[in-house]
């Protein structure tokens, strides 16, 4: 069953202010005096502690979002079984919204004072004249959230989870308005989480086309925390499984290869351990499922329709094939021609390929520098040979 939510935090005093000369209200040889200094619309922060606060709130909400949902624009769809994880992010969002509100409850002195500052600041280079000034100081001056408003200035509202109907109304009665609504509802929300389920899959196409450039070039030993992760932060092995994970419990296609990227995480933790036969266990079921993951993203082209994702996703298991063969041509290069050809072979587009890439451009430096030295050791003895000394028979 999916369900659609909303969590949208807002704020109900003014955050910014941005004031046209016109709307000053000041005498006209005042705005007549703003205009001469070629001074623009003005739209500084009335708060910077409100906005600090909005910021982190609006970090938790697009954390929710992009841990508990997949979307379409600004409609959200959560599963039943994410919806536990998104009832506990958003208790907690409003709860820190609580206490940011109690927060600035008690800075609006300080934050008041900064602003007359920033209003000085900005309006006395601008006027000679002290009445002119008084007069545009207190117009800005009275832009300022009242002490009244500022005691519960953000505001979380919650919408839903609404169940999604997906029960087709055939033939609706005109006459009947709860048929013509059930209808309406069919045919608009389908299209939206239909788009919403493309996007994700378009998005998992992509993560297995990185994460196949990713195990090109990875060997056991350079598994560590950045593909793991640690108690401070998580790996990139477990952002795909974590992202893999809940892409699957809403769009199918896509079950086994979370199950493999889940199983890749598991061994990368194995090959951490200090227990010798446990770390060797991880790296043979690292390799196992590495060759596994490449024949399951193999199935996924055949089945996915065109997109930018499949499109990635088939560039970069094509590369796969050849990138071996690469990296020993590189290897084997005799000549600085030969190399500039393969250097070319190798400039992919990097958003897709990145690993890949880095490794190719590491061996064509180190093979370009061979063949320097070894042309530079061949012109000197040359050289040497041509500034020895005829020989005395």
């Amino acid at each position: 069953m999916t369900y659609l939510i909303s969590c949208s935090i807002s704020s109900r005093v003014r955050q910014t202010v941005g004031i046209k000369f016109d709307d000053l209200k000041l005498p006209a040889q005042t705005i007549d005096h703003l205009k001469s200094q070629s001074t623009g619309t003005l739209r500084p922060q009335l708060s910077n502690s409100l906005k600090a606060e909005l910021d982190n709130l609006r970090a938790m909400q697009r954390e929710l979002y992009d841990e508990c949902t997949i979307n379409f624009g600004d409609s959200h769809f959560v599963t039943a079984g994410y919806f536990r994880e998104a009832q506990l992010r958003i208790k907690e969002i409003k709860r820190n919204a609580e206490e940011a509100n109690q927060r600035l409850a008690s800075l609006w002195d300080s934050e008041f004072d900064h602003w007359c500052k920033t209003v000085e600041n900005m309006l006395r280079p601008l006027f000679r004249d002290e009445q002119e000034y008084q007069l545009a100081k207190e117009a800005y001056l009275r832009v300022f959230p009242t002490r009244k408003s500022y005691k519960d200035p953000i505001r979380v509202a919650v919408v839903g989870p609404l169940p999604i109907s997906m029960t087709p109304v055939e033939n609706p009665d005109e006459g009947n308005i709860e048929q013509m609504i059930s209808a309406e509802n069919y045919i608009n929300t389908t299209e939206v989480i239909q788009a919403a389920r493309e996007g994700a899959a378009d998005r998992a196409l992509q993560m297995g086309a990185e994460l196949l450039d990713d195990l090109d070039v990875r060997s056991a030993a350079k598994v560590g925390k950045a593909q793991v992760g640690s108690e401070m932060k998580r790996g990139s092995w477990q952002l795909t499984a974590d992202r893999l994970r809940l892409i699957s419990d809403s769009v199918p296609g896509f079950e086994r290869l979370s199950s493999l990227a889940d199983k890749l995480l598991a061994a990368g933790k194995r090959i951490q351990s200090e227990d010798r036969k446990v770390r060797d266990d991880g790296v043979r079921t690292f390799q196992d499922v590495g060759l596994e993951i490449r024949r399951e993203l193999q199935d996924i082209v055949m089945q996915r329709d065109q997109s930018k994702g499949l499109e990635a996703l088939q560039k970069s298991l094509t590369l796969s094939g050849q990138f071996k063969a690469l990296c020993e041509r590189i290897t084997t290069a005799e000549g600085l021609d030969e190399l500039q050809e393969l250097s070319q072979m190798a400039e992919l587009e990097q958003s897709i390929y990145q690993q890949r890439s880095k490794q190719l451009t590491k061996l064509i430096a180190v093979r370009r520098e061979l063949i320097d030295a070894g042309g530079r050791d061949l012109n000197q003895m040359i050289e040497e040979v041509q500034n020895v000394d005829d020989i005395d028979f």
